[in-house]
C-alpha cells in the first residue's frame, strides 16, 4: 500500500525549516536579551534605592545628634573641683617658694566630688576624614530601659570606608603628670552607620568683624575664631617697667576667667558635606550637604546664601528647624534678610 500527499497540501521544505528555526532562535536571543537587561537594571535599582537610604540614614542620624547638642561653658561645671585644685596648687607654690621640702597630698575631698565631665563641641579638620565629636541629650526609645545618664559623648569618623558613629560617657579623660590623657578602660560603643563614605566635611558658621565666616574646625572652649584672644601691650609693658606680678595662683584663675569669657561656644550652624562611592561605579562619586542650625549657640541665625548654595553633584537639604522666633534675639540676628556683611567667607 503506497501513501501519498493529499491534493492540495505539501510538506515543509528543509530550507523553510531552517528559516523557521533562525527566526526562532532570534526572538529568543532578544527576549532573553531584554529579560537579562531588566533584571540588571532591577538589581541596580535596588543597589542605588539601598545606597539612597543608607545616605539618608546617615544624613538624619547626624543631624539628629546635632539638634540634640548639650553645652554649658566650662564655668559653670566643675566648679568646686577646680577650685580645690587651684587652692592645692597655690599651696604647693607657697611651700615650694618656702624651701620646705616634699610635695603636700592631694586634696582628700576631691574624690567626693566624683569625676569631672568635660561638655566640649570640638570638630578637627582632617582633609577627607574630618571628626566631630559633641554632647547630646540622649532619649529613650520605645521599649528601651531608662539610661542611666541623660547625657552622651557622640563622636563621627570614617573608617574603611565607613562612617561610624561612638558613643561614650561624658567623664573627662584623666591625664598624667605631663598632661597627656591616658586612654579610659572603658572603650566607647563604636556603631557603623553608612557603607561606600569615602569623606565627610564639616564647617561651621559663625559672627565675626561684621560678616558670616566659616571655619574648617572648631574648638568650643577655645578663643580662636569668634573671639581670638588678644594680648594686651599695655598689661605688657607696665609689667616691663617694674610693676608687681600678681602670685601664680592668682594670675592663671584670671588667665582662665579671661580666656572662657571670650570662648567660641558653639558655632551658628554646622554644614556637612557627604561623599558617598557608588559600588557598582567605583569612579562614580555622589555628594549630600546639609545644614542644622545650632538653636543653643550665640547667633540664632543662617544667612540665605548658605542655605541656598548647592553641591554640583547631589542634593540639598536644610535643616532650620523651628527657629523663626529666635532670629534677630541675638548678635548677629536679622529680622529681614542678610546685611552687607553676610559674604559667607571661610577663615582657613
Amino acid at each position: 500500500m503506497s501513501t501519498r500527499t493529499a491534493p492540495g497540501r505539501r510538506a515543509f521544505t528543509l530550507i523553510e525549516i531552517m528559516v523557521a528555526m533562525v527566526i526562532f532562535s532570534l526572538v529568543m536571543a532578544s527576549l532573553f536579551a531584554s529579560f537579562r537587561a531588566a533584571v540588571k537594571s532591577y538589581d541596580l535599582g535596588i543597589t542605588r534605592s539601598e545606597g539612597d537610604q543608607g545616605m539618608r540614614f546617615a544624613i538624619s542620624q547626624v543631624t539628629d545628634d546635632l539638634r540634640n547638642v548639650f553645652y554649658r561653658n566650662p564655668n559653670s561645671y566643675n566648679v568646686n573641683r577646680r577650685q580645690r585644685e587651684q587652692m592645692a596648687a597655690a599651696r604647693d607654690a607657697k611651700l615650694l617658694k618656702s624651701g620646705a621640702a616634699g610635695r603636700q597630698a592631694e586634696d582628700p575631698a576631691l574624690p567626693d566630688l566624683g569625676p569631672p565631665i568635660d561638655l566640649t563641641f570640638r570638630s578637627s579638620d582632617g582633609g577627607d576624614n574630618d571628626q566631630i565629636s559633641f554632647v547630646r541629650q540622649q532619649t529613650m526609645k520605645h521599649g528601651e530601659d531608662r539610661k542611666p545618664w541623660g547625657l552622651g559623648r557622640v563622636g563621627y569618623l570614617i573608617k574603611d570606608n565607613a562612617l561610624y558613629r561612638t558613643l561614650d560617657d561624658v567623664m573627662a579623660p584623666e591625664t598624667d603628670e605631663y598632661g597627656n590623657e591616658i586612654p579610659k578602660e572603658t572603650r566607647p560603643a563604636e556603631e557603623k552607620i553608612a557603607t561606600n563614605v569615602k569623606a565627610v566635611d564639616f564647617k561651621f558658621g559663625y559672627w565675626h568683624d561684621g560678616e558670616w565666616l566659616t571655619a574648617p574646625d572648631w574648638d568650643s572652649n577655645a578663643p580662636r575664631y569668634r573671639n581670638p584672644y588678644e594680648e594686651d601691650p599695655d598689661k605688657d609693658k607696665a609689667q616691663g617697667q617694674g610693676q608687681p606680678e600678681l602670685p601664680a595662683d592668682q594670675a592663671a584663675l584670671i588667665q582662665q576667667q579671661e580666656q572662657a569669657q571670650r570662648a567660641d561656644d558653639l558655632p551658628a550652624w554646622v554644614e556637612i558635606t557627604f561623599t558617598f562611592l557608588d559600588p557598582n561605579r567605583p569612579e562614580s562619586e555622589r555628594k549630600l550637604r546639609q545644614v542644622v542650625q545650632m538653636t543653643a549657640a550665640q547667633e540664632t541665625y543662617v544667612p540665605p546664601e548658605v542655605l541656598e548654595t548647592r553641591s554640583r553633584r547631589g542634593r540639598f537639604m536644610s535643616d532650620r528647624g523651628d527657629t523663626g522666633g529666635f532670629a534677630g534675639r541675638r548678635r548677629g540676628g536679622g529680622s529681614g534678610g542678610t546685611d552687607q556683611g553676610d559674604r559667607g567667607r571661610t577663615r582657613q
